[in-house]
């Protein structure tokens, strides 16, 4: 998503600077996806359908699509309960642990992300540029291989939010040091100890 969020601005900044239409990073991912799909004539293996069925890719294995779907809403739902975030202390910890990860991935090789998977990131993205929202390194941020998030993106996120899109499966997969497991399992003894 890196690259493709960075052609996407630098394209967008040149229209922007020269008064053409189309002038935001989300739109020009939109132009890309659809350049690319029509050259690959559609392929479902790689291009989401034109209509939304509810289905799943066929692409994406049933545990990824599911834990992509999950990653998605979550950040969806982030953005709508007014993009809230957590401080930079947080976020700047949080990166620190995702960048001596061996589960940051760079790149999606390893994960055929739908049209509207990459849309929704895209637009995410945006926002948080927006907000001006940046950890230090965070170009050495990409996607975790266990939730399939962007971790620019989820480092920002508050854990209600990211507790209420994680199921068991994947939260019991992350690594013992993963931040996401701890401050989920934090956040449950505390509201067990409350009760």
């Amino acid at each position: 998503m890196g690259l493709l969020w960075e052609l996407a601005t630098q394209i967008a900044d040149f229209r922007a600077g020269n008064g053409l239409p189309n002038a935001t990073a989300k739109e020009v991912v939109h132009e890309i996806e659809e350049q690319t799909c029509a050259r690959l004539h559609d392929d479902p293996a790689h291009c989401s359908q034109k209509k939304t069925t509810g289905a799943r890719p066929a692409h994406v294995p049933r545990s990824k699509s599911a834990n992509l779907a999950g990653g998605v809403r979550t950040l969806v739902e982030w953005l709508g309960t007014g993009a809230e975030t957590v401080d930079i202390s947080i976020a700047q910890a949080r990166a620190n642990v995702c960048l001596g990860c061996p589960e940051n991935r760079e790149g999606h090789r390893w994960l055929k992300l739908s049209a509207d998977a990459v849309r929704a990131i895209a637009e995410q993205m945006q926002a948080k540029d927006a907000m001006k929202l940046r950890v230090i390194d965070e170009e050495k941020l990409h996607a975790c291989a266990r939730c399939l998030c962007p971790l620019p993106l989820k480092v920002w996120v508050p854990i209600s939010t990211i507790s209420h899109g994680t199921d068991d499966e994947t939260l019991n997969s992350f690594p013992p040091f993963c931040w996401v497991k701890n401050e989920i399992y934090a956040a449950r003894n505390r509201s067990q100890e409350t009760v």
